[in-house]
Order: C-alpha cells, then structure tokens, then sequence
C-alpha cells in the first residue's frame, strides 16, 4: 500500500557535471518512508556512481494510489532506464505538478524540509574527500607551486595550485584527481604524484593539521 510518490534526481558532488536532467518518480509507503527510501537511494547513487541524490518534490495521496499515479506518470514520460526519465528541457517537476493537481485523487505536498533541507544539500555536496583537502590546503598554504610526477616522462611536469583549482602547463583543472587522470593516467596516486617542494601533498596536508586518513592509494577526511 503505497501514498507516497517522489521526485528526485542525482547531482554532481564536484559541480563539474550537469546530471539534473535525469529524475526518477518512484513510490513508497508513507511520508514517514521517505526520508528512509531517499537514504537508500543516496547511499546506492555513491556507492555504484559518482553522484549524490536528493529528492526534489513528494506528495501524500489519502489513499494508496501513489502506485496508479506513478504508471500514469511513466506511460506518458516513458523512462529510459527502470524509473529514470530524461528532463532535457526541465520541465518534468512542474509538469508532474500540474497533473497531481487535475487528479481526482486529494493529495498533500510534502515539507521536504524537515529532513532534506538547504544546509543538508550543501553538506552532501561539499563532502567529496577531494575536493574538500584541496581547498582546504589552499586557504592554509596560499597560491604554491607543484612538481607533479608522471613517472612515465623525463622530467616532472611543473604546475600551480591556484584558489580556483591546479594549473599545469596553463592549463586549470578543477580537482587533482581530475589532473592526475590527465597527466598522470589514473587518479590511483594522485597524493603522491603531486609534490610541494619535493613532499608528496598529502604529507603537507597533514604537516598543516587536515585531519587526513590513508585509504589504499588515496586519501580521504576522518
């Protein structure tokens, strides 16, 4: 018995890919589920993909009938994936939101901010272990200049890590993990590729108190 239907879609923790055009509809029990099924989703979208999920718009139907709306949703949006649905022009939310009103069915919106709010969101996007080390060594060290170790030329590549990302030979990429795959060819040792004054960086976060863990190959905030 299913009164809930949902709205929600993947983003990019880095911002450097544009994945808002992809919504899944799905359904589940009742709005005390949601945030259940929208945990699930978040934990199975950065455990297969590099993506976070959130959802973006649930409604409460009187009685369960989330599972008719749903196929009604599906046979006139067909997904082209299990539940996912293209949105190119981004306009699926509100066009859901204007069918749920015409239905016969009495319904609620639901207040996704009680458990999915603002600062959550931000949270959630702000947490890629990359990301976060790179910017955090930055405000403690200032603009500084890297030898990246490509192990497979003669001579280490020169480069700069800048406010807004690592520049190498001119050219900016917004994440070391980013750069390593460029330069390097796997992001696999990027903490060790990168040296500031011949010290892996990881080494220099940690002299500089990150609260940096080795995990493998790479690293990640405790």
């Amino acid at each position: 018995m299913k009164h809930v239907l949902y709205i929600g879609q993947p983003y990019d923790p880095l911002e450097e890919v544009d994945v808002q055009n992809r919504k899944k509809v799905g359904i589940t029990q009742s709005k005390g589920h949601l945030p259940i099924r929208e945990g699930q989703l978040k934990k199975n979208a950065s455990t297969i993909m590099p993506f976070g999920y959130v959802v973006v718009k649930a409604w409460e139907f009187k009685e369960s009938v989330a599972s008719e709306v749903e196929k009604l949703i599906h046979n006139i949006r067909q997904p082209y994936a299990g539940e996912w649905i293209l949105d190119e022009d981004l306009t699926l939310v509100d066009a859901i939101t204007a069918l749920i009103e015409h239905l016969k069915h009495e319904s609620a919106e639901i207040d996704l901010g009680t458990y999915t709010n603002e600062e959550e969101f931000k949270k959630a996007k702000q947490s890629n272990s990359w990301a976060k080390l790179e910017r955090e060594i930055y405000k403690k060290i200032g603009e500084t200049s890297l030898t990246v170790d490509t192990w497979n030329s003669f001579k280490p590549v020169e480069g700069v890590l800048k406010e807004d990302g690592y520049y190498v030979d001119g050219q900016r990429y917004n994440t070391i993990a980013k750069a390593c795959r460029c330069i390097v060819g796997t992001s696999n040792f990027c903490y060790k590729a990168f040296l500031i004054n011949g010290t892996p960086i990881v080494q220099v976060m940690k002299d500089n108190g990150l609260d940096v863990i080795l995990n493998h190959n790479n690293c990640a905030i405790k």
